[in-house]
């Protein structure tokens, strides 16, 4: 805030709310009656903008949950991850426990291809990042990617992350897959994203969110 001092009257300009990635107010000009106590008054502007810049972070909150925003635009594995994460609307704390999966299934290898399942064995092997075989991959790739090959990195991910929520739940991702009583890792598995619905994880999907920014609204 800068404030400057002109005869009679006391002018409060560039009032600027707190730096935020949703809406916000616009920046004020007031002239303010020099009869008024001038830091009263700065105190008052003050508290209504901050009261303007927590409705628009509350409102900014609520629509959140599902809502795209860019990250990730590197050419490697932790890009491809935040990428992904960013274009389902999803927290990027659950990148690490998608990479975890991603090593178990693939070891990172994009272009990998399994020879020798029962998946293999009937004809449709299990492919890219996260191994996902063509139906599952043509049934839970993100919308937007249905173009894409099988193998591109971003959507091949959309495809076993919105897989494993729907049949496995949010918590399968944010463990990094499943394990056994020993702790071992399990694949994940099941045909069609019928129940991909984030709303059913709102509670626990808003508290990976609370120290990462907003997406762009």
């Amino acid at each position: 805030m800068q404030a400057t001092v002109a005869g009679a009257s006391e002018q409060v300009a560039e009032v600027a709310p707190a730096a935020l990635t949703g809406p916000s107010v616009e920046p004020e000009i007031l002239q303010l009656d020099a009869a008024r106590d001038g830091a009263t008054g700065v105190s008052a502007l003050r508290r209504a903008v901050e009261r303007s810049d927590r409705a628009a972070y509350q409102e900014a909150l609520r629509s959140r949950l599902g809502q795209p925003y860019q990250a990730g635009n590197n050419h490697s594995l932790d890009g491809w991850i935040a990428k992904a994460l960013g274009l389902m609307g999803l927290p990027q704390a659950l990148g690490p426990g998608v990479k975890s999966i991603i090593m178990h299934e693939s070891g990172g290898n994009p272009n990998a291809v399994n020879t020798w399942d029962s998946n293999a064995a009937a004809g449709t092997p299990s492919q890219g990042l996260m191994q996902t075989i063509p139906s599952t991959f043509r049934a839970c790739v993100l919308p937007s990617l249905a173009g894409s090959s099988i193998t591109d990195p971003v959507a091949n991910i959309t495809a076993g992350i919105r897989s494993m929520i729907a049949h496995h739940g949010i918590s399968a991702v944010m463990n990094g897959g499943r394990h056994d009583a020993h702790g071992n890792y399990i694949g994940y598995g099941g045909a069609g994203c019928s129940s991909y619905d984030l709303d059913e994880y709102a509670s626990q999907l808003r508290g990976l969110w609370a120290d990462e920014p907003l997406p762009a609204l």
